[in-house]
Order: C-alpha cells, then structure tokens, then sequence
C-alpha cells in the first residue's frame, strides 16, 4: 500500500480547499488474510476509501472492522467448493 501510495500522482486523503475538492484514493484490496488485513489498515490510515474481497465469506466481518467496505464477488457452486477446500 505504501509503494503504491508512492507511485499513485495523486493525493490518497480527501481534500476541501478553497480551490476545490479532491476525491479520495480508491483502494481494493484482493485476500483478506494477515497481509490483507494490514493493507486495509494501513489504506485506511492513509484515508482511501478501501474496499475488499476474499474467498471466504467469513472475512466480511474482519473487513467491515477495519472500515473497509466488502466486495461481494458472485462464485459458482465449483469455485466456492474449490475455495472452502482451500480453506482448509
């Protein structure tokens, strides 16, 4: 996130001045594992507006934590039995 941060040309915070406003950074942030949820974190403290997803849907509750918003990404019946045996 920070690399990124670096990289990106533009401000990651909202900003209000008299000239004008800049909209936030949008981050999205794909595996909610520890490495994840550091991102999120960070991101956050950066004051993007950070959405994730992850293939377990238990992880929504660890996001919404962090103040990331979840991503919903629609699997099939193989893909989610792929990822819970992945999950295992």
């Amino acid at each position: 996130v920070l690399l990124a941060a670096a990289e990106y040309q533009r401000m990651f915070p909202m900003l209000m001045t008299a000239a004008g406003t800049v909209k936030p950074a949008r981050v999205v942030i794909m595996g909610v594992g520890v490495a994840g949820l550091q991102a999120i974190a960070t991101a956050k403290r950066l004051g993007a507006i950070v959405e994730a997803t992850d293939l377990r849907p238990t992880a929504k509750d660890q996001v919404e934590s962090l103040g990331g918003k979840w991503l919903d990404v629609p699997m099939s019946e193989e893909e989610q039995q792929r990822a819970a045996d992945a999950a295992k």
